[in-house]
């Protein structure tokens, strides 16, 4: 896409200045970001004001500085646009990639491991083509836009995230990106409490097939069989996956090696199947239901989503599993829905390790839940006794410790414990405001003084 392109596509501008018209190799928000050929999108933020990072984004290498600052757009030199809404000239700009757009487009929603199952998809259908893989955990109505502006329109396949923490979030997005193919993971308690219960939480998220046309495929997780009616099935071919004998994809068998990862077994279509995940986590397997049965039922051969999924490793933050020196460290520091806190808790006890050490803060999201979940997480530890447990944050100062529970109010005083922790399995968990990776950099530096 070249500058005048683009801003022929933009909705709302109010004047451009085009020195040279050359070809944008991405869009940013970022200013810190900016490559030789980027277009930088500034906005104002409740920190800070991008506009004023605009002129220095030309100097670094942007073609092209989209703005809403009349005053700035005067002073600057180089190619430039004055729009009226930043987040409206990107979302226009990706709506346009998105109707150029020949290949699937995949995309994938739920409470519970949104991201992963995004990434497991993504690598299963590498295999066959090009594949666009939404960035990160870019899943509300900026994070789409953006995802959207960078498609590569070459490529095969592109697999998006929804997020929402309001009502109509998931239509509007899927409106906005049309998939051909859409999955539901899991409806579990994050934002349950803006929805008022599950199941105006499970009608938010099934509302993806408003954006899809009549006989596209759904795929759900059946344990969310229940929240499926006619609206549903009148409208889209719905399949699932899970360990129900009736879902499409089922899993059969499931086995943990010596070193803690699975090798697993799938039906479909009356035909087992054999796959090996190279990670610890079981729920990851379940995710991986989705990826095989979008992967087969788009022409791919068995050997094809065998290699996707495993190739799969988890991105930074997501369960991604490190050495350094006498620990192994599982960073699933970005998000702590209770499902997965307590899925990652269970598969911490299964692993065969003599040290094994939880770390796990506060959860988001669960508003006016709190309680009643960090309860539920307190007594399953009870019940783990070859984990050592340190819960930390002001939500838990409540409960009681135990042999193997420590309950730490403050940040700077759980740093101390986990810095006297000696090797072993190491799990961090919390919400991503609480930025648990600071224990991780902090355990490593704890250890180079000590060495030193």
């Amino acid at each position: 896409m070249h500058v005048t392109q683009a801003i022929n596509a933009m909705g709302g501008v109010l004047r451009s200045a085009i020195v040279t018209d050359c070809e944008i190799t991405d869009f940013v928000i970022d200013s810190r970001k900016v490559v030789e050929g980027s277009c930088f999108v500034a906005f104002k933020g409740d920190n800070t004001d991008g506009n004023l990072y605009a002129e220095q984004a030309l100097k670094d290498g942007a073609v092209l500085a989209v703005l809403e600052d009349e005053e700035v757009f005067n002073r600057m030199s180089g190619n430039r646009v004055l729009v009226k809404s930043s987040l409206d000239a990107l979302k226009t700009v990706g709506a346009y990639n998105l109707g150029k757009f020949k290949g699937v487009k995949v995309a994938v929603t739920g409470s519970v491991g949104k991201t992963t199952t995004k990434e497991l998809i993504s690598c299963v259908l590498a295999a066959k083509k090009k594949v666009y893989t939404a960035y990160g955990n870019y899943n509300n109505e900026l994070g789409v836009a953006i995802c959207a502006a960078n498609l590569k329109n070459r490529s095969g396949f592109a697999v998006f995230e929804m997020g929402t923490n309001s009502a109509g979030e998931i239509a509007a997005l899927s409106k906005y990106i049309k998939p051909d193919v859409a999955v539901v993971t899991l409806v579990g308690h994050a934002h349950i409490g803006r929805f008022g219960d599950i199941d105006g939480l499970a009608a938010e998220k099934l509302s993806i097939i408003d954006g899809m046309a009549d006989g596209a495929t759904l795929w759900v997780h059946d344990s969310c069989r229940r929240f499926i009616g006619e609206r549903e099935l009148s409208r889209v071919n719905v399949r699932y996956f899970g360990t129900d004998m009736m879902s499409h994809v089922i899993l059969a068998e499931k086995n943990r090696t010596a070193s803690g990862d699975f090798y697993f077994t799938a039906v479909m279509r009356n035909t087992p199947y054999c796959f090996k995940l190279n990670h610890i986590y079981s729920h990851f397997v379940e995710n991986s239901l989705a990826a095989i049965g979008i992967g087969m039922s788009l022409g791919l051969s068995y050997t094809e989503v065998m290699k996707g999924i495993r190739n799969f490793q988890p991105a930074d933050g997501r369960g991604k599993i490190t050495e350094y020196g006498e620990y192994k460290i599982i960073d699933d520091t970005y998000n702590a829905g209770f499902e997965s806190v307590m899925g990652a808790m269970n598969n911490l006890a299964e692993i065969p390790a003599s040290q094994k050490t939880a770390v796990i803060g506060e959860m988001g999201e669960i508003e006016g839940f709190e309680e009643q979940l960090y309860q539920k997480l307190i007594k399953r530890a009870q019940e783990l006794k070859g984990v050592n447990f340190i819960f930390v944050g002001g939500g838990f100062k409540d409960f009681k410790e135990a042999d193997n529970i420590r309950i730490v109010a403050e940040k700077t005083d759980a740093m101390k414990k986990v810095a006297d922790v000696e090797g072993g399995i190491m799990l961090f968990k919390a919400s991503r405001s609480r930025r648990f990776e600071d224990f991780i950099n902090h355990l490593q530096k704890e250890k180079e003084q000590r060495a030193v």
